[in-house]
This record gives structure tokens, sequence and C-alpha cells, in this order.
């Protein structure tokens, strides 16, 4: 069941609560576009690690407020989330496009996050921004395409242009339904997916060689969707990263492959 936290700035963000309730906390920003409901995904792993895992949906996906495209404004409100929760301390971890929000919320809060995960996420770029208007409209057609088809139909249709070694939850057919029923959900509004564009596709608001919070960073050597070479751009500009490029792994291995040993890190870093 998703949570609606009214934080102290005034705005609304939308959580997933998984895994053990007593476990050590960590917020997980998921991919994009995606909501909080892919912590769901996350559930099992987490109770088996001891980590109490919040999802977080970020703003314009799910309930929590539009707001315009920033990763530091979003690291900023998950350090509000994590005062409403009660939590002093707490990890985060993202996958894909979630990664430079939870680099951004060791920004945002160097003395209380604990270590950074992030799996498969996009490293800082060059250039101008995007134009939010002209994302939008890209993002809006490609929703108003796939939002009509059935389930299975919707399916299809995502993994019609992804390479074989990238279709991950194809034997999975469990997780397929929920990664699926949570893609949809947040192409409902577009607008979340249209911000996380703009947010780091362009330059980052944030300062990546400033965090000196633990980031682990992990990559595959055969990822289409976010190359090695994402990876090794953080590596380069973080002063406390560790680095680990994994052959032979794609997206979907990364980003859902190593949820055991990505929260094993997590609950280890918080206990020391």
């Amino acid at each position: 069941m998703y949570t609606e936290a009214r934080l102290a700035s005034g705005l609304t963000l939308e959580y997933l609560d998984v895994g053990d309730p007593d476990g050590v906390p960590v917020v997980y920003q998921p991919g994009s576009p995606s909501t909080a409901g892919c912590g769901a995904l996350l559930d099992e792993a987490a109770r088996r690690h001891g980590v109490r895992l919040v999802a977080v949906s970020r703003p314009g996906y799910g309930a929590s407020t539009l707001t315009p495209p920033s990763l530091a404004s979003v690291g900023h409100q998950v350090v509000e989330l994590a005062d409403e929760l009660g939590w002093s301390t707490f990890g985060t971890y993202g996958s894909s496009g979630g990664g430079p929000y939870a680099l951004a919320t060791a920004e945002a809060a160097p003395d209380r996050v604990t270590r950074v995960v992030v799996a498969a996420g996009p490293g800082p770029r060059d250039g101008d921004p995007q134009d939010l208007e002209v994302v939008t409209a890209e993002v809006r057609e490609f929703a108003e395409h796939l939002l009509p088809l059935d389930p299975d139909a919707f399916r299809e249709a995502m993994a019609a242009d992804v390479p074989p070694n990238e279709r991950y939850f194809e034997t999975r057919p469990a997780e397929a339904a929920v990664f699926f029923a949570d893609l949809r959900r947040a192409l409902e509004p577009y607008d979340g997916f249209a911000r996380d564009n703009v947010a780091w596709s362009g330059p980052w608001d944030i300062d990546v060689a400033t965090i000196t919070t633990p980031v682990d960073l992990f990559y595959g050597d055969a990822d289409r969707m976010v190359p090695l070479e994402n990876g090794e751009r953080l590596a380069a500009l973080l002063p406390n990263a560790s680095f680990d490029a994994l052959p032979g792994s794609g997206h979907g291995d990364i980003t859902f492959g190593l949820t055991d040993r990505i929260l094993a890190l997590l609950a280890d870093a918080a206990r020391l």
C-alpha cells in the first residue's frame, strides 16, 4: 500500500514501505520511468538482509507533487522524508535513472547517508539542458501510444526494441507482472518521466565531486541502455567510490539481478 508523506516543505512524496519493518533503513530510487511500486520487487531480499526499504515515487509520479526537474530538489525531499520517518541515518540505493537521485541525497545530507549504491545509473552529462516542453511532448506521444494497449500488447511493445541480452524479465513472469504494471502506472501521467529525462540528461545541479559518502558503483559491460562509460565517468569524479564492472551483464542483470548483494552492502554499512 502506498503512503503519502506530507513533507516540511509542504510537498507530498509517495512511498512504498517494504522489507523488515524493524530493519536497517534504506531509501530506494527506482529507474525511469517507475514509481514506488517497483519496490515490491525488492521486498523478499530486503527481508532476508534485515532492511526496511522505502521506495519513493519521484515528483510527477504517482501521488508525489509535481515540481521542476532537479536532482538536488529530490535529494532534499528524501531527507525531509527521512525526518518524517524518524531516521537519523540511512542508506540509499538508486538503480538506472534513480542513480543520480541517490547521489543527490548523499550530497544533501552527507552526515546522515551511510552508504550509496548506484546500479547502472547515468553519469553526468555535458551540453545544454533539454527543453522540458519538448521532452514532455515526446514522452506524451510515447505514453499515448502505449497506454491504450492491453497488458500483453503493452509488454510486447515495450520489449520490441530491447536486444535479447536485455530481456531480463522474459523468464521471470511473476516479477515481470509487477514491473510492467508499475511501468504503466509510471506513464499515467507521464510528467515524472519527462522531468527525469531533463534532470539527468543535461548538466546536473549537484556536484558529485563533493560527495564523501562511500559509493558503490555497479555496471555491466554488456549493458546497451546505460553503457559502462557512465560508471567510469562517475568513478573518476567521486572521491570515495568503488567501481565494479561485471562481465557479460546487461541492464536488467545489474538493476534487478544484484539485489541481494546490494542490500547486504547497505545493511552492513549501517551496522558498522
